[in-house]
């Protein structure tokens, strides 16, 4: 498909998420700032969530937060977002509309055939739990199947 001058944001969810009842995805400060922008505040946006991802409709839209940064993980995390702690182990994509503001979410469980797409995948620390989270920001429209 064409390059229409959007981004996506492709981020791992893990099967052990922590904190807000594993209702929170955390991004990378160097990730979230590139793709949300500066992390000095909270960032309220609207996601129009797709549980079926190949749907035209989505499932719901909401508002939800995008928090300022916490230096000591190095991340900013999802807040009002309870939806996100029944997603499975898998890679998040947040993807930029026409409006400002505005993003379409969905998630691939197969996370091998999305893995294996890119190349230039970042990093995040390892934890207790184990290895840090993949992510990456690539031109929109993303993959909405594996």
């Amino acid at each position: 498909m064409p390059n229409s001058g959007r981004k996506s944001l492709i981020v791992e969810r893990h099967q052990w998420e922590t904190g807000g009842r594993e209702q929170q995805l955390q991004f990378l400060l160097a990730t979230a700032k590139s793709f949300f922008g500066s992390g000095t505040s909270n960032r309220t946006i609207r996601v129009r969530v797709f549980m079926n991802p190949v749907s035209n409709t989505p499932s719901f839209e909401k508002d939800i937060v995008i928090s300022k940064e916490y230096r000591q993980s190095g991340t900013r995390r999802t807040n009002r977002f309870p939806e996100m702690g029944s997603v499975p182990s898998s890679f998040v994509f947040f993807e930029e509309t026409s409006n400002a503001g505005v993003y379409d979410v969905w998630w691939l469980a197969d996370k091998v055939p999305i893995a294996a797409r890119y190349s230039e995948w970042k990093r995040g620390k390892d934890s207790q739990y184990g290895r840090g989270r993949y992510s990456l920001i690539v031109d929109a429209p993303a993959p909405r199947s594996a």
